[in-house]
């Protein structure tokens, strides 16, 4: 048979469709990282690749002639592959983040859309009528300016960059977490993971954008290109996904059931809280430099007091005005600053770091510059200015 059946626009999403596939597999047979977070994302890449075979066999008239002439179905009931994409990237992120997660009955309403699906399609086919149907998998205007079809489309994008941004307000959420009980968070490796997850909803809300530029212009080209260019990235991060997800099994800190859970914000027991205990625990900073330890946790200051972890931080939060993360933070900067002030050599500020309880140099120029307006270099030249 000498007829052309892919094209060179074909080749990424063929590219998508085999490698979601091959990493699906891969995933729910490999033993590595966590079993949970591996099922979410190997169902997020076969939803991937179900879109991506969705949109190839559409767009391609010699797949539509050649194989598929007679099986009108495939056309429209692949396309429930979005309402199980969007859902599952985001549990993905959140079983990864969280090691006491466990999906609950509460978490199916997030696949709602996708029980719906059956109807949407329903209702479809009862609009276009059967010589309808046949006509829509061959003239797009038909099917694109059917009412209900419209509807699959906006959901469509609306669920990606939705869940897209859901998934970064979740690592924002974890990030904010982590600082209200670790006075060092540089252990965390979220980068990639927010890297990934950006790439993704920059993917989909171009996609989106290509769809409102179809819908409310007569700019079809710049459609297609930006549609074809989508397809490009999102081959690239499918392979980024999965190799990187695959080679950082742990994020670094896990939020598990054994610690008493703090939430950014939550303040129980605000009642009970004894107005002595921030003065308690600034004395005891003061005189035994517990935040010299560049590990010290929220748990073990509550070891250390005999006060539950809880009221610590809701003292913290409310009388404070800022997380353990920060608050101790103040304390190492203030020795920093000490350090500066009385020392007659230049100090590395390597060497006034490390005595100052800081691990690591982007947080303890940050934290420096955040409470004193300056830079410890800026500090200590000015320092040795005001010395006689």
């Amino acid at each position: 048979m000498d007829k052309l059946v892919f094209s060179f626009n074909d080749v990424p999403v063929i590219l998508i469709i085999f490698q979601s596939f091959l990493f699906a597999i891969l995933l729910l047979v490999a033993r590595i990282g966590k079993r949970q977070a591996n099922i979410f994302l190997a169902f997020f890449l076969m939803a991937l690749g179900l879109d991506a075979l969705d949109a190839m066999i559409y767009w391609s008239p010699s797949i539509k002639h050649v194989y598929l002439s007679d099986h009108v179905h495939i056309f429209y009931c692949l396309k429930f592959s979005v309402y199980l994409a969007a859902p599952t990237l985001y549990f993905y992120v959140k079983s990864l983040l969280y090691a006491d997660f466990v999906f609950s009955r509460k978490d199916l309403l997030h696949f709602i859309p996708l029980a719906l699906f059956p109807v949407l399609i329903a209702a479809l086919y009862l609009s276009l009528g059967e010589e309808g149907r046949e006509l829509g998998i061959t003239q797009f205007g038909l099917l694109y300016s059917n009412p209900i079809y419209q509807v699959h489309l906006w959901v469509r994008n609306i669920l990606y960059v939705g869940y897209g941004v859901a998934c970064l307000l979740l690592l924002v959420r974890y990030k904010e977490e982590l600082k209200q009980r670790y006075s060092n968070i540089e252990n965390i490796d979220m980068f990639w993971l927010t890297m990934l997850v950006g790439g993704f909803l920059m993917i989909w809300f171009w996609v989106f954008i290509s769809y409102l530029i179809t819908l409310f212009s007569s700019s079809m080209w710049l459609g297609n290109v930006i549609g074809i260019s989508g397809n490009v990235f999102n081959a690239i991060f499918v392979n980024a996904l999965v190799v990187y997800s695959m080679a950082h099994v742990t994020i670094g800190y896990t939020l598990n059931p054994a610690e008493e859970k703090v939430e950014p914000g939550e303040h129980k027991e605000v009642d009970n809280i004894d107005p002595g205990i921030m003065e308690k625990l600034n004395q005891l900073m003061l005189e035994r430099e517990l935040f010299l330890d560049p590990d010290l946790t929220l748990e073990q200051l509550a070891d250390i007091t005999g006060i539950s972890a809880r009221k610590i931080s809701s003292a913290i939060n409310r009388t404070g005005k800022q997380n353990f993360f920060d608050y101790i933070n103040n304390f190492r900067v203030k020795k920093a600053a000490d350090i500066l002030t009385n020392s007659n050599a230049k100090l590395s500020m390597l060497d006034v770091m490390a005595d100052a309880g800081f691990n690591s140099k982007s947080t303890f120029y940050r934290a420096f510059k955040k409470i004193t307006n300056m830079t410890p270099t800026e500090y200590q030249e000015q320092a040795g200015k005001q010395q006689p």
